[in-house]
């Protein structure tokens, strides 16, 4: 794990590995009192946080690289635990978190086996939900707890004003962009969120799975936006030239390469890719995002 120091009680951690849907970067805000976000350190996280010993635990959404170590956050530093208000079914209750993803695609079994035995999930039996606008005011340090819904019904962001660091949590600024393969998701909503957070004066932005930047965080948000109008103009331009759904996803919506990917995991992106193809065709029939959001012409 690697641990970077931001302020002097901010600090911004990175699993060694965060492959398979297993690990999330976060945060530990340190004092007489800590406070962690998405430590899901992968194999390191029960060591971890037996070592730190937060007293709160706090979930920005529900899927599984986020949401996964909250049950570890209770069993091994006992910390209170602060899941978003909204997504408390799909961290309580594994029959609703499997029918409400991967269920209506024909993969519950699949699905469940790896939620339970390569992720690790566990039903969350003690918590707190939490909405927008929660302070945490008991850490004396003002935390802002954003609605950044979109990438899940739910998501949120943090954003410590007193040193204008922002933790975006999963909102796709990384090399990859902004992922929405569960039906749950909204893009229009993903974007309006984007568009919140880039008018926020920042000077460190902390991302699950992007790293950290300091300079270039204008730029690094319009990529993410320009990620998301480049696809839909992929699937538009093809739809227009006779193409099927099956062979649009075939070329890759979200992952190009999916062919030579062992099962269940092939299956899995075949799934999220044609979830993404839908969210988009259905977008692509409301007129797209020049319609709801003109001012996003000029990333094209």
């Amino acid at each position: 794990m690697k641990r970077t120091r931001i302020t002097d009680r901010i600090f911004f951690l990175e699993p060694e590995d965060m492959r398979l849907f297993k690990a999330c970067a976060g945060v530990l805000v340190d004092g007489p009192r800590k406070l962690v976000i998405d430590a899901n350190m992968g194999p390191e996280t029960a060591a971890f946080l037996a070592a730190e010993k937060p007293d709160t635990a706090i979930v920005s959404h529900y899927h599984l690289d986020h949401g996964v170590w909250a049950a570890a956050a209770r069993q091994h530093a006992e910390a209170t635990v602060f899941i978003p208000a909204g997504e408390e079914s799909y961290l309580t209750d594994i029959d609703f978190f499997i029918e409400h993803t991967a269920a209506p695609h024909g993969l519950a079994a699949e699905w469940k086996h790896f939620t339970l035995h390569d992720c690790g999930y566990r039903e969350l039996r003690d918590f707190k939900t939490y909405d927008p606008g929660h302070g945490f005011s008991d850490h004396h340090m003002v935390i802002e707890c954003l609605d950044t819904r979109g990438h899940s019904p739910a998501h949120r962001s943090f954003y410590f004003p007193d040193s204008k660091v922002l933790f975006t949590g999963d909102l796709g600024v990384d090399r990859f962009g902004p992922w929405c393969g569960w039906s749950e998701c909204d893009l229009l909503s993903l974007v309006s969120s984007i568009l919140t957070l880039r008018e926020l004066p920042t000077d460190v932005l902390l991302t699950s799975h992007g790293g950290m930047l300091t300079t270039g965080i204008r730029d690094a948000w319009d990529l993410a936006l320009r990620r998301l109008l480049q696809r839909e103009t992929f699937i538009g331009k093809r739809l227009d030239r006779g193409l099927s759904p099956e062979a649009i996803v075939e070329k890759g919506i979200f992952f190009p390469q999916k062919t030579g990917v062992p099962e269940p995991m092939r299956s899995f992106l075949y799934m999220w890719d044609t979830v993404m193809f839908d969210h988009h065709r259905r977008l692509l029939d409301a007129g797209g995002f020049k319609v709801h959001f003109p001012e996003l012409a000029a990333l094209i």
